[in-house]
């Protein structure tokens, strides 16, 4: 736990406190004890003083008593005070350890000595009880001579107890002055001591603590109002100042992140809105470009639908013009066979020749303007196989243009995040239906070329039929010729017969491959109605997804 530099000066200053507090109780104690211990010694000195007289007084007493009853218990207390109590040499054994001084111990001794006179008396004054000689014993021991002795000793004891008595009080009232004076220190040191702490805590919580608070105050005002460019002083420091003001400094920190916070929020709402307008731009630009070629698209599957019923009639009408020109081959080759069976009557039946030849030619002419009209209405045909293959190119070019935006529409509504999740579905939707266009468009392509290839085999024999028929013509007309100079051609009708055969024959056969063609042709132009049916209701359906996309990017 760390503490701080406050607290630990307030500390040291409280254990200083507390020292110099302790000090002083110690010398205030110490001078309580001191001036016990002198009233102690005083009392001691005092009671040694009386043990010594009562000492004294009992050997006298003991003496008496023993003379008066002559009880041996009084005789054996003497002795016992005398050898084994021995009062007086314990007092001045213990005065001697108690410091007392040498006047005293002298005075003692002076008693001490004149008691010897005294003890000789008493000791005789026992010895005449023991003889039976009481009276004796009590005139020693109650005359004058013996009080006076005894007052010889008790006087040097008086003066010791005096002397005693009046060292041991001024002892005393050493003691108690010293203890009063060493109070009074005690007390002064103590006041200067609260002093001395009451001055190192003002000038710690000052300094150290009402200073950084009041700048710390400052400097919480000025963030208060949002200046953060005030400084916040102290925070290197290691204690609860230092604390608080990395707390400010946080705070500080924390409303400078909130700006930055709040000018990312603004930034990042002009971006939504510069997005969103972005976004409604792109909205637009596609919702342009869709729609021009959904309509592109939707006029192309139109015209792809014309075209095709354009090619199914002219498949159609080819159809019946290829059976018109069959059954007019077919008249051809009977006729041919009815001038090889008249070839032997042709003298008598020339004007019936001249007339059959001049209706084939006429017949061969009109399969001559009918062979150039299939011809003409085949190469429309192409031609429309050719649009149709264009209007594929424009489908996959828009499938391909719509798949691009679909693509960056993702992209888009990806940068837009949440927001644009259901733009990205819409998207997403857009481009499959742009994916399947385009394999529609294949399969279109794919049945165009097929029209194509059949187109190219009509064509091949239109111009067959056409090279047959004039062939036809060419024959016709030399049969007229023939007719004309039938003395001279007569030998070559028999091969003009059989040429004529062979062309009708080959026509037959070219008009099956043109009705086989045409039949095809039919058949690719259903395949290609049926898929323009089909882009025309997948270019509705992407219509409407565009719509639904474009609403739901707008709603978003």
């Amino acid at each position: 736990m760390r503490a701080s530099l406050a607290t630990k000066l307030s500390s040291m200053a409280a254990i200083g406190l507390a020292a110099v507090t302790g000090a002083s109780l110690w010398i205030a104690d110490a001078s309580i004890e001191s001036e016990r211990q002198a009233v102690a010694r005083q009392a001691e000195f005092k009671q040694l003083g009386a043990d010594l007289a009562a000492g004294s007084d009992l050997l006298t007493n003991e003496a008496r008593r023993y003379t008066i009853f002559g009880e041996k218990k009084h005789y054996d207390a003497y002795w016992r005070e005398v050898n084994q109590t021995k009062t007086r040499d314990r007092v001045v054994q213990r005065l001697t350890q108690l410091g007392a001084p040498k006047a005293e111990l002298d005075l003692i001794e002076k008693a001490k000595a004149n008691s010897d006179a005294l003890i000789k008396t008493e000791e005789a004054a026992m010895a005449a009880v023991q003889k039976g000689d009481l009276e004796q014993a009590r005139k020693l021991m109650f005359d004058t001579n013996y009080d006076r002795n005894k007052a010889v000793i008790v006087q040097p004891l008086d003066e010791f107890q005096n002397k005693m008595n009046t060292r041991a009080r001024l002892e005393a009232e050493s003691a108690q002055n010293r203890a009063r004076w060493m109070g009074n220190i005690a007390e002064v040191m103590t006041i200067l001591s609260a002093v001395t702490f009451i001055a190192i805590l003002y000038f710690v919580f000052n300094r150290r603590v009402v200073t950084p608070l009041t700048q710390l105050v400052t400097v919480v005002t000025r963030l208060a109002k949002q200046d953060y460019a005030a400084e916040v002083p102290n925070t290197q420091r290691q204690d609860e100042i230092g604390d608080m003001a990395r707390a400010v400094q946080i705070f500080k920190q924390n409303g400078i992140d909130r700006e930055r916070l709040e000018a990312e929020q603004r930034d990042e709402r002009s971006a939504k809105e510069r997005r969103a307008a972005q976004m409604e731009r792109l909205t637009l630009e596609f919702e342009g470009k869709v729609g021009n070629l959904v309509q592109l698209l939707s006029k192309a599957s139109s015209d792809m639908q014309m075209t095709a019923q354009s090619m199914s009639a002219t498949a159609e009408e080819t159809n019946q013009q290829s059976t018109a020109v069959a059954s007019a081959a077919e008249t051809a080759s009977l006729n041919v066979e009815s001038v090889a069976a008249a070839a032997e009557e042709l003298s008598s039946s020339i004007g019936e020749i001249s007339r059959q030849v001049t209706q084939s030619a006429t017949i061969a002419n009109t399969a001559v303007a009918e062979a150039q009209r299939t011809d003409q209405t085949v190469q429309a045909l192409a031609q429309g196989a050719q649009k149709i293959g264009e209007v594929v190119t424009l489908i996959q070019t828009i499938a391909s243009q719509t798949n691009l935006l679909a693509l960056n529409a993702t992209i888009e509504a990806a940068r837009a995040g949440e927001a644009g999740r259901g733009f990205a579905v819409v998207a997403t939707e857009v481009k499959s239906l742009a994916t399947q266009t385009a394999k529609a468009t294949e399969e279109i392509s794919a049945l165009v070329d097929e029209i194509q290839i059949a187109t190219r085999d009509a064509v091949g024999a239109v111009q067959n039929i056409g090279t047959t028929i004039n062939d036809i013509s060419k024959i016709a007309s030399a049969i007229a010729a023939a007719v004309e100079e039938q003395s001279v051609a007569t030998k070559e009708i028999a091969q003009n017969v059989q040429l004529a055969s062979a062309g009708t024959a080959e026509v037959t056969a070219n008009i099956g491959g043109v009705r086989q063609a045409a039949t095809d042709t039919g058949s690719a132009a259903e395949k290609v109605l049926g898929a323009a049916g089909r882009l025309s209701q997948q270019s509705d359906e992407l219509q409407s997804e565009v719509r639904v996309f474009l609403g739901s990017v707008k709603a978003a």
